[in-house]
């Protein structure tokens, strides 16, 4: 029973409609920043939202990246369509670490605020930072979209 939802949570439909739900909150990040971003002196909020999306899309890519070793957990390799599935192996693994790499590099920008002053002065470039962060969240939100699409359309042989 388990082995069979794992199957259908890896397949790839399952992997591109996850990618797009993902991408709403990615997008309606975008659109919160655009309203608040250098309106505001406050950037809590713009740095809670960022590093919340940073966090989602880190264990996205890890679990992409991880799709094979999954896989071979739950014992669902060895199956008569294993070309295909490695070719997803693939497609997932380098897409996965794209994904865990901006999710990463806007946790960094959000970070970076965090630190004191006094560490790294920070000071007039938070606006900017923030900004940085969410540069890498819509980098990574057009890399989820154009995975779902490969997924559904180009991968499917």
């Amino acid at each position: 029973m388990i082995r069979l939802l794992v199957r259908v949570l890896i397949s790839r439909f399952s992997i591109a409609f996850i990618e797009v739900v993902i991408v709403i909150p990615m997008v309606l990040a975008t659109l919160q920043m655009t309203k608040v971003l250098w309106r505001t002196v406050d950037l809590r909020e713009a740095m809670d939202i960022v590093s919340g999306v940073a966090i989602i899309m880190i264990a996205l890519g890890v679990v992409l990246e991880e799709r094979k070793t999954i896989r071979e957990v739950f014992e669902l390799t060895s199956g008569p369509d294993e070309a295909r599935q490695e070719r997803l192996d693939r497609s997932c693994h380098h897409y996965g670490v794209g994904q865990l790499v901006f999710g990463l590099f806007a946790a960094i920008c959000i970070e970076m605020i965090k630190i004191p002053n006094t560490i790294i002065y920070t000071g007039e470039t938070d606006d900017w930072l923030v900004a940085g962060g969410m540069v890498f969240v819509v980098l990574g939100a057009f890399l989820l979209i154009r995975h779902a699409l490969a997924l559904l359309f180009v991968l499917r042989k």
